[in-house]
């Protein structure tokens, strides 16, 4: 029940952005585009780190003339937006390697491009129309998100801070723009006005990737999560037909079902997104039978997009998974001797997350590096205990004997690697 109310505190921010672009964009003649676009910054932002940080909203400005370049330069040629978009991300990207801060604003400067991409403003012959409207949308979605956040008198929770050496992530960086370019050429030679789902496939499989096996990971978790969603949505266009306001409510239920389903699995969020976008099209005119071949396009595109991420990721320098395990299970042992145990907590969590390629093959082939991750996700009420009370002796005396058994196995592991 906790995480139902969590989940329902975290998309409240969404339905209150439709909630108040809907009425302007009617009113405006503006189309849905502004309200898809607040609708999609403001579940991203939500997620992300810091979400509910002040210092957000003083980048609206220049998120919103990012935008507006990247809504002109499409207009123009596409091949100016695709340079421009592709440039972006992998700078955002690699900017982590000048430290959190840094990649923070990255971040935060890519979700209104990202935004873009699944609801575009056409700039018709007026961009500081486009750019105003942007803004507008962006600035009220992280408005709502900050004012969630006080309410709840807590902002995002922080995650670890990266320990990465700067030249991972200039490599992500490069890989991201890789997988993003023959995502734009192959989506826009072969899907002509939907190649926009073969570039979202790309950077939400590559963007977050962890390793190889992370790559690998959430590409099956996209392809397997868009089929459902597919068969979902071929129901649910057929059963509404161009009844406008059942697809809003449909939309926004499907949505928040998503949003509460994504941490038992990314597959989950992916099928939820598809199913979402299938109801969007009843709202631009596209219902009913009229849809349906638009389903089988969009699974295929967003299998080609899952493979422009996996290629880089796993023939461009790879990032092995057990050595990224290895280097996280070392930060929670050192943070917990250090006698830092909310950290450690955290690190723990963050291991658990680069170990999932590991766990979901767990079955037809175990390793080492598992046990490792078993023995410190249950200590993790040992350091809870000691976080409220360092002084807990049984606790402590568990947990010595947790970290010793760890790092005896660690520093085998890492002879031998």
């Amino acid at each position: 029940m906790r995480n139902i109310w969590q989940a329902a505190a975290g998309f409240a921010p969404v339905l209150a952005t439709v909630a108040t672009l809907a009425p302007i964009a009617g009113a405006a003649h503006t189309g849905i585009g502004i309200v898809v676009l607040g609708a999609a910054v403001s579940l991203m932002s939500t997620r992300a780190a810091h979400g509910g940080a002040p210092w957000r909203l003083l980048l609206v400005p220049v998120g919103a003339v990012v935008v507006g370049a990247f809504a002109v330069l499409f207009h123009a040629a596409h091949a100016f937006g695709d340079g421009f978009f592709v440039v972006a991300v992998a700078v955002a990207t690699a900017a982590r390697a000048l430290g959190p801060a840094a990649g923070r604003l990255g971040r935060a400067l890519v979700l209104p491009l990202i935004g873009m991409l699944i609801a575009p403003v056409n700039p018709g012959a007026h961009p500081a129309r486009t750019l105003a409207w942007a803004t507008l949308a962006v600035f009220v979605a992280e408005a709502y998100v900050l004012i969630a956040a006080r309410l709840r008198g807590t902002a995002a929770e922080e995650e670890p801070p990266s320990t990465a050496p700067a030249r991972i992530h200039v490599w992500r960086g490069v890989q991201s723009a890789l997988a993003l370019t023959l995502a734009f050429a192959i989506g826009q030679t072969f899907f002509g006005e939907h190649w926009a789902w073969t570039v979202i496939s790309a950077y939400t499989v590559g963007a977050a990737a962890r390793s190889r096996g992370d790559a690998l990971l959430k590409g099956v978790h996209r392809t397997l999560g868009a089929l459902g969603g597919t068969l979902v949505a071929t129901a649910l266009a057929l059963a509404i037909g161009d009844r406008r306001s059942l697809a809003v409510a449909l939309l926004l239920v499907v949505l928040a079902a998503a949003f509460y389903l994504r941490q038992y699995g990314y597959a989950w969020w992916a099928a939820g997104v598809t199913a979402a976008l299938a109801l969007l099209y009843s709202l631009i005119g596209v219902a009913g039978t009229a849809a349906l071949p638009l389903f089988g396009a969009r699974l295929l595109a967003v299998c080609i997009g899952a493979l422009c991420a996996i290629l880089p990721a796993t023939l461009l320098a790879p990032i092995r998974t057990g050595a990224v395990l290895r280097k996280r299970t070392a930060e929670a042992l050192r943070a917990a001797r250090d006698g830092d145990y909310a950290q450690a907590e955290r690190r723990v969590a963050a291991l658990r997350e680069a170990a999932a390629p590991l766990l979901a093959i767990r079955r037809f082939r175990a390793r080492r590096e598992l046990a490792w991750v078993d023995a410190l996700t249950a200590a993790v009420p040992d350091l809870r205990t000691l976080a409220a009370d360092p002084q807990d002796t049984p606790a402590l005396r568990r947990l010595r004997k947790t970290l010793g058994e760890v790092a005896d196995d660690l520093r085998a592991a890492v002879a031998t690697a």
